[in-house]
């Protein structure tokens, strides 16, 4: 049985420490079934669940620990500056807006 996940802030970018127990390289390593963890405020937070494409950054749809089940939360993972990764938990997912002619 899953646990209410940890307390996060909706709209905060959080810093990726690291994807698939290893260094973070590009995007593309949260392609796909991931797992990644995320600094929240010197603690650990654990995110498993699929990642797919979605503009300039990765939309993961995080599970429970086996990275199975009903959403959880939606994170989008872009690259910061250098080398550094976050993830940010939006409160909705946002729609993209329907063309203009």
């Amino acid at each position: 049985m899953f646990g209410t996940p940890q307390s996060v802030v909706s709209g905060v970018p959080y810093q990726v420490r690291r994807v698939r127990d290893h260094e973070v390289l590009a995007l593309e390593d949260f392609v796909g079934d991931t797992t990644f963890v995320l600094d929240l405020n010197g603690d650990e937070y654990r995110v498993c669940g699929p990642g797919v494409p979605d503009g300039d950054g990765v939309r993961v749809y995080e599970k429970d620990e086996q990275g199975i089940g009903k959403d959880i939360r939606v994170w989008t993972v872009r690259r910061g500056d250098g080398e550094v990764f976050t993830a940010e938990h939006l409160g909705h997912v946002p729609h993209p807006a329907p063309p203009t002619d």
